[in-house]
């Protein structure tokens, strides 16, 4: 199979050529991708290539450089079997690169790639992958050259989309509603912002999405299944302030609009600690599952999506069988042999399983209070 994508880029040629053929890259996405390789001690010119996303390790290649020619603005790189390989290359044969070439209109960026496929998959990721790679570098050296749209920036910043989901949930549940929707999302996602501050993971932005919900997007990695845990929980953990704040008054005083945001907070909140994957509590789950065996917590995580489809078939709603349907694609283009965060403790699963069983019932418990 071969591909090849160009991209005409608004930023010098020496820059770009710099950026992108520099041992460490870069691009803020969202999400963010940071690509760095390094030589490899003791072997025949090659080089560990490593991906991040997000922050997490995502996959390691090993390959030898066939061409660097910065005055040609070419380079052109080997893959080759090895067991640094994660996942490991199971048969590929890759060969891929770029041209930097300076144009009277700004400068052309040319990825290419030649590969042999090995499955169905491969058809599908290794196209998308390296489009989306050149129009990141190109927004990023566009961005360091001060030429990147302004609207782009909004964007990518996540300000329109926010935008965009309150208008979406406004148009769903009217304005009244979707305005109180948006800011119990906020609120929830915040939750998740200060338990990655807390566990100094970092945030990149948090962001609310049409027709969805929201999501908090670390900076680094989360490195263990504890700390990926206490950040889940701490979404609907940190929610129960304001929604035991909501029910005092509530009892105290009584008032629909009052009842309407209990059962809002308390409702949303509740649902995501449900252990459907990759709801709060999915996610839950499978770290507790994945401490135990990786393999069965694939299993559950599948579960998880086929029963949100289920859930979508029952109610007839696009809103939820959209979501889960991209969530079934991705996990079907994902390979199950990536890198693996650091196991849970027995105390720290007890801990873990512990807190969100307490939060779950307290939500219940205010949903059937407030219902009575």
């Amino acid at each position: 199979m071969n591909l090849e994508f160009s991209v005409l880029v608004n930023a010098p040629r020496d820059a770009v050529w710099q950026f992108s053929a520099a041992d460490r890259m870069v691009l803020d996405g969202p999400p963010v991708l940071e690509i760095s390789r390094e030589p490899i001690p003791d072997s025949d010119d090659l080089w560990l290539t490593r991906l991040l996303v997000s922050g997490q390790p995502r996959t390691q290649g090993v390959g030898r450089e066939l061409v660097r020619d910065e005055a040609e603005g070419v380079i052109i790189a080997q893959m080759v079997a090895h067991e640094l390989s994660v996942p490991p290359e199971g048969g590929r044969n890759v060969k891929s690169g770029m041209r930097v070439e300076a144009t009277e209109h700004g400068t052309s960026l040319t990825v290419f790639s030649e590969m042999t496929v090995s499955s169905f998959r491969d058809r599908i990721i290794y196209p998308i992958g390296l489009r989306r790679m050149a129009t990141l570098i190109k927004q990023q050296c566009e961005t360091e050259a001060g030429t990147h749209s302004r609207a782009a920036a909004l964007a990518n910043n996540g300000v329109i989309l926010s935008l965009l989901a309150l208008l979406s949930f406004c148009y769903l549940f009217g304005w009244k509603e979707g305005v109180l929707l948006a800011i119990v999302v906020a609120i929830h996602e915040a939750g998740h912002v200060a338990a990655m501050l807390m566990a100094g993971v970092g945030v990149r932005g948090i962001y609310l999405i049409p027709f969805f919900g929201g999501a908090a997007v670390p900076k680094t990695a989360y490195r263990t299944e504890g700390r990926l845990g206490f950040i889940v929980l701490m979404g609907p953990g940190f929610s129960l302030v304001p929604t035991l704040g909501l029910f005092a008054m509530y009892r105290a005083n009584g008032g629909a609009d009052l009842l309407q945001a209990v059962q809002m907070f308390a409702i949303i909140n509740a649902a995501n600690l449900l252990p459907i994957y990759p709801l709060d509590g999915g996610l839950i789950l499978n770290a507790l599952v994945g401490s135990l065996s990786r393999s069965f917590a694939q299993v559950v995580g599948w579960i998880g999506v086929l029963i949100g489809l289920g859930l979508a078939l029952y109610f007839q709603s696009f809103l939820i069988g959209i979501p889960f349907l991209l969530f079934a694609l991705q996990r079907s283009l994902s390979s199950s042999k990536t890198f693996q965060l650091e196991r849970l403790s027995f105390a720290g699963g007890l801990a873990l399983a512990g807190a969100s069983i307490t939060t779950f019932v307290l939500y219940v418990y205010m949903i059937r209070a407030v219902l009575d």
